[in-house]
């Protein structure tokens, strides 16, 4: 299935870092997301139901980034990772995370992918 539904460059502001002095003020992590997942109901039928809503997914993952702590950006990605699966019609995710202040060139992150079945 090469349907998918994405969220690209969302910018948040997290808890994140190996060390106490990293975790003590909040830095931006960009994300980008794409759901797997079958689009075919949705396109004919017109009926959002029959896809996966992108506003309430970028809702859901705010919230758990905003209002967690993580040391690696690893569990971050697992965390929205595990998250999306939860959703009826998603059956892989690939999440890639970076830290803002390192997104210049080179960009320098990580990238998961995940299935229904992991």
């Amino acid at each position: 299935m090469k349907d998918k539904v994405f969220i690209k460059n969302l910018a948040l502001p997290c808890t994140i870092g190996v060390t106490k002095e990293e975790r003590n003020e909040k830095q931006n992590v960009i994300i980008d997301i794409e759901i797997f997942c079958d689009l075919r109901k949705a396109g004919t039928t017109d009926d959002l139901n029959k896809s996966i809503n992108y506003a309430e997914i970028q809702e859901k993952v705010t919230y758990a980034v905003t209002g967690g702590e993580f040391k690696l950006l690893e569990s971050l990605a697992q965390t929205i990772a595990s998250l999306i699966l939860k959703e009826p019609l998603a059956f892989q995710v690939t999440v890639a995370v970076k830290k803002e202040k390192y997104g210049k060139k080179p960009a320098l992150g990580i990238e998961i992918t995940r299935d229904r079945n992991d």
